[in-house]
């Protein structure tokens, strides 16, 4: 407990809370600007990543490999949990045939196994946790060659290509998946995490205040970008990569600053559940919504709020659950190490 980062805990919250804007959004400028904080959030996900990459080969290389086998079980167990949650609602509305036809296409695998593209099954939202997993995969040989100066040349290079990639698919409507993959949405946030993270000496003597006012201007950019465009253009990527950049810096400089202990407490404990069944809690909550009779417009106003509300429920509860089912290990590892200690005696 001692050792965890309560500011950066705070923000995991706030970002998966903005995670569940983006997909139940409101209307109008307010909407995109509540959206825009689950955009930021994705890419301070993606930092603290590569951030906690950072250190000896000897020490990084075996992390990073949990890491790895972490995420891929959850990836696993969250994919197999979207089959069976589409297979339902496409059988309840006679769709299931088309489900398996679609199953049963080569391409369909391809597309999910190296995009992350699980939106033929509501699963769309679970591209993070692939991406995540190659990105991990990539950053394994680096730091286990100590590739250290070739992360610097490819970071500016990564980023440009996001720039550039996230600005043209939000500009023009084109698939998100050209974006929402390893190496656009993914790899240059981890790349530059972990070269926050080399840096850290230098960037944490930045003054509090400097980097206060700088998360605000440029999340204020970030809000203005997404409700007026400059010509066609979204140009919001810039200040995206700034403004979460910023808050991974301030978190560094002041990892005690909790702001809101409970979401501090949350965000450690939960904010990975509530990404993974929000989207599925969004669904179920409109239909009951819908199931009430009420308005649309009241459904409008109504169902983002709902949703926040249920995804923090049952991502406590889920996550209570797990807790259970590991304290038999954790405590028989506490006395595998107690007997250890006795015998160095």
């Amino acid at each position: 407990m001692g050792k965890r980062n309560y500011n950066w805990d705070f923000w995991k919250f706030i970002a998966a809370i903005g995670v569940i804007l983006v997909h139940a959004p409101y209307k109008g400028n307010l909407g995109a600007v509540l959206s825009s904080v689950g955009v930021l959030g994705v890419s301070f996900f993606y930092l603290i990543s590569g951030y906690a990459c950072y250190g000896e080969p000897e020490k990084m290389c075996p992390k990073i490999r949990k890491r790895l086998l972490r995420n891929g079980i959850i990836t696993v167990l969250a994919t197999a949990w979207a089959l069976a949650f589409s297979y339902y609602a496409m059988k309840m509305d006679n769709l299931d045939i088309m489900w398996k036809m679609t199953l049963k296409k080569p391409v369909t695998w391809v597309r999910m196994i190296l995009l992350g593209d699980l939106e033929f099954f509501y699963g769309s939202h679970l591209w993070f946790m692939f991406a995540l997993i190659y990105c991990y995969v990539i950053f394994y040989f680096l730091v286990r060659f100590r590739l250290r100066k070739v992360i610097y040349v490819l970071t500016p290079i990564f980023l440009l290509a996001r720039i550039v990639v996230e600005t043209y698919v939000n500009s023009y409507s084109v698939s998100w998946h050209w974006s929402a993959n390893a190496l656009i949405g993914g790899l240059p946030m981890m790349l530059l995490g972990y070269v926050i993270a080399d840096k850290k000496e230098k960037l944490v003597k930045i003054p509090t205040w400097i980097l206060i006012l700088g998360i605000v201007l440029s999340a204020g950019a970030v809000f203005a970008a997404m409700c007026f465009k400059v010509g066609k253009l979204n140009v919001f990527q810039p200040f995206n990569i700034l403004c979460s950049s910023l808050v991974l810096i301030l978190g560094a400089k002041k990892p005690h600053w909790s702001i809101i202990k409970p979401f501090s407490y949350l965000g450690r404990k939960d904010s990975l559940y509530i990404y993974l069944f929000h989207f599925y809690i969004i669904m179920v909550m409109y239909e009951v919504m819908y199931g009430m009779h009420l308005s649309s417009k009241v459904i409008e106003w109504q169902l983002p709020l709902a949703v926040i509300v249920v995804s923090i429920v049952v991502a406590r509860i889920f996550s209570m659950i797990v807790d259970l089912v590991k304290l038999p290990f954790k405590l028989k590892k506490k006395a595998a190490q107690r007997a250890k200690a006795a015998a160095d005696l």
